[in-house]
């Protein structure tokens, strides 16, 4: 089975930690998030994966590059300008001819894409979509679904009492390769929920709902970002972090702890990692590859990306801190995001909430 990843939209929710790097490469315990997207599909039967994406960027493709390291066929498609999500689908998905999966590039889920593609198939769906129940339906486009999973309609962002169900449009569909006909040739934000799903409801084809209560998040903010992590960390979705990390710290190769620190589960600590004598680490936490904490720090609940420098005596809470970043001896950085390359000189108490862009110096 094939499937389109739609990879190429700008990242604006998650600055400006993605003024340095696309959002599709931001790493999620410590592998691009991307990535994780592409095994959960290749579990799933996927063999080939097409990346919508934008074109001018060839990071994607340098990172993931022919997909051998996933045991996928990985190709790309370029936009030459912004399609909307309709159109980069039709471009994507032109020369495929049996049924295949679509996925918003930065939604993370552990559905059951099988047992999904077996219902699709069986009842002979042209659509198939991933509905999700959520707590509040007034942010979401919200199906009404027969007793037989018939969606009959969609309501978007229902006002409060006024919601036909709570499951939710989760972001994961499954094509017939019908469905690029109904696709209109122009640029449109949305068109596949807009207009595609609505027009085919209309004439009476069959778009089914896959209900499930399986994980799902979009990773589109630093908050969003950080719960993703604190879940996979906690081992919410089996399979997807190292087994037993929720219990133990997970240390790469080649990592140095020196004497008197401690680290406190759940961890996950890259390869060549250093963390100095009586430094302190308190999980939820991710380090990067390369990373170094110093004697006597505390890093507590954050996710720290590759080369990242944490000096002595400093203080790291519940941020995120990008590669190449310094934080100063006997700084303080809590509930912050720090780009790439930005500096917190030493002794300085970032302030609360902070937001520092690539190579900005504090």
């Amino acid at each position: 089975m094939k499937a389109v990843i739609l990879a190429g939209g700008s990242g604006t929710r998650l600055r400006p930690l993605t003024y340095a790097i696309p959002k599709p490469l931001v790493p999620v315990i410590n592998e691009p998030l991307i990535g994780l997207l592409i095994r959960h599909l290749a579990r799933h039967g996927v063999d080939e994966v097409v990346l919508a994406v934008s074109a001018g960027d060839n990071r994607l493709e340098e990172t993931i590059a022919d997909g051998a390291a996933y045991d996928v066929r990985v190709r790309y498609c370029y936009e030459t300008e912004p399609l909307g999500s309709g159109l980069a689908v039709k471009q994507a998905a032109q020369d495929f001819d049996g049924p295949f999966f679509v996925c918003n590039g930065d939604v993370l889920t552990n559905v059951d894409l099988s047992a999904m593609a077996a219902q699709h198939v069986d009842r002979g769906a042209i659509m198939s979509i991933f509905l999700a129940p959520v707590a509040d339906p007034s942010g979401f486009g919200i199906a009404a679904i027969e007793h037989d999973n018939r969606i009959n309609r969609f309501v978007e962002k229902p006002p409060a009492g006024q919601a036909p169900s709570n499951l939710a449009n989760a972001g994961t569909w499954l094509f017939q390769p019908e469905v690029l006909d109904h696709i209109p040739n122009e640029k449109m934000d949305g068109s596949i929920e807009r207009l595609v799903m609505p027009a085919l409801i209309a004439d009476g084809r069959l778009v089914l709902g896959y209900p499930s209560d399986a994980y799902w998040m979009d990773v589109g903010t630093p908050e969003r970002y950080l719960q993703v992590t604190r879940d996979l960390l906690s081992e919410r979705l089996p399979g997807w972090a190292p087994d037993g990390i929720s219990l133990h710290p997970w240390v790469g190769e080649l990592s140095q702890i020196y004497t008197g620190a401690r680290i406190d589960a759940p961890a996950l600590l890259g390869e060549r990692v250093r963390i100095g004598g009586q430094a302190i680490l308190i999980g939820p936490i991710v380090l990067g590859d390369d990373t170094v904490v110093r004697e006597n720090a505390l890093v507590e609940g954050s996710v720290l990306w590759d080369n990242v420098r944490i000096g002595s005596s400093a203080v790291v809470r519940n941020s995120i801190i990008g590669s190449g970043c310094w934080v100063g001896d006997d700084a303080v950085v809590e509930n912050a995001v720090l780009a790439n390359g930005a500096k917190v000189q030493r002794g300085v108490r970032l302030a609360n909430g902070a937001r520092l862009e690539p190579g900005e110096v504090v």
